[in-house]
């Protein structure tokens, strides 16, 4: 069934993740180019990011006519979408494990949130646009004043540990995001291949 899909797309984002979690586990994020970034964080929490942008694309299809639509389309999805969010938090479960700093609760939090937001935007924008939201809201993130409220924009992305509050968010997000995924509610349907028709 997942040949039919686009979860190949999402193997290098997994070995991207996996790379920056075991590489860089060590290390903290305090500059980006001419930005400082008060409070530093840990650069394992880039992994998330990287995860987010493969789950919004696992399961690409391009706007199209009306060929077939039926349960097995929307189980293909459904089954694109759950095996990429699984494998991708076993890549952040493993970079957790091995990172110096304390970051599981967060990166959990991160990626279900900015998966939620890939997978619901690519599914009503289309997947050419999947990676705009959790892009932007990173970026937003890094520019972002330091907070102590937990729902402020660079404790949601940055933060190592987690509160039940963000956890709240990011799983409501990632439920939304999924279902719209799931549904396919933008898209008019899915090229597939005709039987050729002799001639005479």
């Amino acid at each position: 069934m997942l040949s039919a899909t686009g979860f190949g797309s999402v193997v290098p984002f997994l070995a991207s993740g996996l790379l920056v979690g075991l590489l860089f586990r060590e290390e903290y994020i305090s500059k980006i180019g001419p930005i400082a970034v008060q409070p530093p964080f840990a650069a394992t929490m880039v992994t998330p990011l990287l995860l987010a942008l493969g789950t919004g694309m696992a399961h690409g299809t391009w706007p199209s006519a009306v060929v077939r639509r039926s349960w097995r389309t929307g189980a293909s999805r459904a089954g694109s979408y759950a095996l990429a969010s699984v494998s991708s938090l076993a890549v952040l479960s493993l970079a957790a494990a091995v990172s110096e700093a304390t970051v599981g609760p967060g990166l959990l939090r991160t990626f279900l949130l900015l998966s939620g937001l890939t997978m619901g935007v690519g599914a009503v924008c289309g997947i050419a646009f999947a990676w705009c939201p959790a892009v932007v809201v990173c970026s937003a993130a890094v520019l972002s004043p330091s907070s102590t409220d937990p729902l402020g924009l660079h404790p949601l992305i940055f933060w190592g540990d987690a509160v039940v509050s963000q956890q709240i968010v990011a799983c409501s997000v990632f439920l939304l995001g999924y279902v719209l995924a799931v549904l396919d509610v933008a898209s008019r349907g899915y090229i597939r291949s005709l039987p050729s028709v002799g001639k005479g």
